[in-house]
């Protein structure tokens, strides 16, 4: 095992187009790491510069402390889980899972030895006679995540090693993949664009954006505190409402404008950000997540002050909870110049729709005005001018 450092990683392509843009990283030994983001954030080059198969621009490769970047990808010591699975057809999850050790010509008991311990942490003892064109997606995946473990690599590089299998396939096999590298306890360096599977995989986050880290941190703090306003739009389904809005106070108290409404700003959130009582009199963006509002009638005694009053335009009923989409008088913040599959840029000033998640119980409908609750100490706030966190 072994610890990952990237030092100011960098990949520019013919006619400068940067891929990757002075990316710094350092990934403990046994750590998981997932790097997300849309598509054609860099994420995957990275990835390909770690394992050796992309030449590096400009920077450094440590892996173990050692610099890597002359070494072939053979030479490094990484096992790679690709999204294809990569496995030879005409032979048996045996001889796949064998294959790197029967090249290297290790003995036939240690191969048998260590084939039977692989397969069975990955549940895989019934099917080694079997050839891959016989297995469902999920027995592959966890036949090419065995070559990579039989190997006992320092490191594990994944690049989108679930894109290819169904919804439901796709949750039973991120638990299995975070079950078996922490039982292993191999470096991780995990690829995806889906945000859910980031969150519920990683021990760290590391976001990306055209190239360039946006946020590194563990899955709590990169919900609850996002370093900007691309993070809190890409983190969260749905993702966060934002909105440009104004703060104001008088004698006592400070409240939020947000279009036709006025919110309530609870002392808490200027313990908890003390740079935000600087920003009273100015334009701020304000950040709503939809699990922060709820329908009012099911919290009694919610006050009067932290609430929006709005027209149903949508609910869309999940059986656990509704999403709830309705209006608000307030100009959307634009946050990014890219769509991604948790985002959708709108123009600078455009009026929007909000949405919120609320309880099961709820009995919204379509056309009925609501009154709305909002955990006003939940509040996420961001620079007008730079979207930075304040």
């Amino acid at each position: 095992m072994a610890n990952v450092t990237l030092k100011n990683l960098t990949k520019t392509y013919a006619g400068q187009i940067t891929a990757v843009d002075n990316l710094s990283l350092a990934i403990a030994d046994g750590e998981f790491l997932v790097l997300v983001g849309p598509s054609g954030c860099g994420k995957s080059t990275a990835l390909k510069m770690i394992a050796g198969l992309e030449p590096i621009t400009a920077g450094e490769v440590l892996i173990a402390d050692e610099v890597v970047n002359e070494y072939a990808s053979r030479d490094r010591d990484i096992a790679m889980v690709f999204q294809s699975y990569a496995l030879y057809p005409h032979m048996s999850v045996f001889d796949n899972i064998a294959f790197s050790l029967q090249i290297a010509r290790v003995p036939k008991a240690e191969i048998t030895r260590r084939v039977a311990e692989v397969a069975r942490i990955l549940q895989l003892e019934d099917y080694l006679r079997r050839k891959p064109g016989n297995l469902s997606g999920g027995q592959r995946q966890r036949v090419a995540m065995g070559r990579a473990i039989i190997r006992q690599p320092s490191v594990f590089l994944m690049d989108e090693p679930l894109s290819n299998l169904d919804a439901k396939l796709r949750v039973q096999m991120r638990s299995e993949i975070a079950q078996i590298q922490r039982r292993v306890k191999v470096t991780t360096i995990y690829v995806t664009h889906d945000q859910v599977e980031a969150m519920t995989m990683g021990d760290r986050v590391a976001l990306m954006k055209d190239g360039v880290l946006q946020q590194v941190d563990t899955p709590d703090n990169i919900y609850n505190r996002p370093a900007n306003t691309f993070v809190a739009s890409f983190i969260g389904s749905p993702s966060m409402n934002l909105y440009r809005a104004s703060l104001e106070r008088d004698e006592s108290n400070c409240t939020l404008v947000l279009g036709g409404n006025r919110l309530a700003i609870p002392a808490s959130i200027f313990v908890d950000r003390a740079e935000l009582a600087a920003k009273i009199g100015d334009e701020v963006i304000v950040g709503l997540r939809p699990e922060d509002l709820e329908d009012a009638t099911l919290v009694p005694g919610h006050p009067a002050d932290q609430r929006l009053k709005a027209t149903v335009i949508l609910n869309e009923s999940l059986g656990s909870d509704h999403m709830v989409h309705f209006p608000i008088d307030a100009p959307l913040a634009k946050v990014s110049d890219q769509d991604s599959l948790d985002e959708i840029v709108v123009a600078e000033g455009a009026k929007g729709v909000c949405i919120g998640r609320f309880g099961a119980r709820s009995l919204v409908k379509a056309g009925q005005p609501i009154e709305v609750a909002v955990a006003c100490d939940r509040l996420h706030f961001f620079d007008a001018a730079t979207g930075l966190a304040i």
